[in-house]
């Protein structure tokens, strides 16, 4: 069991790892969405996972538009500190909404993340 929990462990680590270098790279919010949405590390999350996170900032009173800004515009550590979220997972979770907004309201995506 413990094998199991290292590699995930690991696997989790070295997500992180690609999106930060990710996020180094991209210089814009338009460019590390469109390099979020492209990227194959990153894949489109369960939309019961995305709805129930939903649900979740709801009971918390954080506004998702909010977090979803602000997890492309401020630094991680400052991110996580005023958030008290993980923000990996959360990046990971933001796919999911950014690529239902593009789908859906090409315009309202790109208003969203200029």
């Amino acid at each position: 069991m413990t094998d199991i929990l290292n590699f995930l462990q690991y696997k989790n680590e070295k997500l992180e790892s690609e999106l930060n270098k990710l996020f180094e790279r991209a210089n814009s919010p338009g460019g590390r969405v469109d390099a979020l949405l492209e990227n194959k590390a990153v894949k489109l999350e369960d939309h019961k996972l995305f709805l129930a996170f939903l649900a979740y900032l709801a009971q918390q009173n954080i506004e998702a538009k909010r977090l979803f800004q602000d997890v492309l515009r401020l630094p991680k550590h400052q991110f996580e500190a005023q958030y008290e979220m993980n923000w990996a997972q959360v990046i990971k979770l933001s796919v999911t909404f950014f690529t239902i907004l593009r789908n859906n309201d090409l315009n309202s995506y790109k208003q969203f993340i200029d």
